[in-house]
């Protein structure tokens, strides 16, 4: 999934999928730079530079799910210990995105803790459902079926619901105003 995330923050792909440059980079400003860390003079030139600005990056490995991403000094370190190794492939270099904060609580066992500053995730639930026979997808559903919030404390690195970290959200979506 990472890798896919990756090539949708890349314009040469955008391109082959969209129907004018205007719409390539409409779609490119909602993505955040990713990066590849092969082995090559592209991967090692990323590499560096998360290792010379850990700060400014997160390094993800192909999974999902929260708890594994590495940040700050323990990226660096891992990027360091990464030269040469063909594992190094199996990770992304990602910009941090940095999102507005907002007061909010949260509601954790029945319990409502007290106001914190928090950030929010927006995206979307989807379906996608194929049935492969003869070498061929077939395609049965692809289709948004809800909006998905995810918050978590500011203070958080990780976003992961599934293992604690965040808590999923209820967008309230609110139209402009006639004078506005």
């Amino acid at each position: 999934m990472k890798l896919f995330q990756m090539l949708l923050s890349r314009r040469s792909f955008l391109q082959k999928y969209t129907s004018s440059p205007e719409l390539t980079e409409e779609v490119l400003s909602l993505f955040c730079e990713t990066l590849p860390l092969n082995l090559d003079e592209e991967g090692d030139r990323n590499a560096q530079l998360g290792i010379d600005h850990p700060a400014e990056y997160v390094l993800k490995p192909q999974r999902e799910g929260g708890g594994n991403n590495m940040w700050d000094q323990e990226m660096k370190q891992k990027l360091i210990s990464l030269k040469g190794n063909p594992a190094r492939a199996q990770f992304i270099l990602m910009k941090k995105i940095r999102p507005p904060i907002r007061k909010n609580k949260f509601v954790k066992r029945g319990v409502i803790t007290e106001e914190l500053d928090t950030v929010s995730e927006f995206g979307y639930y989807s379906v996608y459902c194929t049935n492969v026979s003869d070498n061929e997808d077939k395609v049965i559903s692809n289709r948004v079926v809800g909006p998905l919030v995810r918050t978590k404390s500011a203070t958080e690195n990780e976003g992961g619901v599934a293992v604690g970290i965040s808590a999923i959200d209820s967008p309230f979506f609110v139209l402009p105003s006639q004078s506005d």
